[in-house]
């Protein structure tokens, strides 16, 4: 499994690319930044075809946050 530095780095750039925002922190929230129920599918697409991590819907919904989903990937 990767390091949650490398997660971070490769998260905040799906982010950006998905979300056309840069840069993205891993605190900023991922509906703040425009997000919404579509891209947060697209984004978990990629995040499952990219980095083999799957994430559910709702996961995303409640820890919109990169700092949180790690948090969430890691403890799983």
């Amino acid at each position: 499994m990767s390091t949650r530095t490398e997660l971070e780095s490769m998260l905040t750039r799906l982010w950006s690319e998905k979300l056309d925002v840069w840069p993205v922190g891993v605190e900023d929230n991922f509906f703040a930044l425009g997000g919404d129920s579509l891209l947060a599918a697209d984004l978990l697409m990629d995040i499952y075809e990219r980095l083999g991590i799957e994430v559910d819907a709702a996961v995303l919904f409640l820890k919109p946050t990169i700092a949180e989903l790690i948090d969430e990937v890691l403890a799983g």
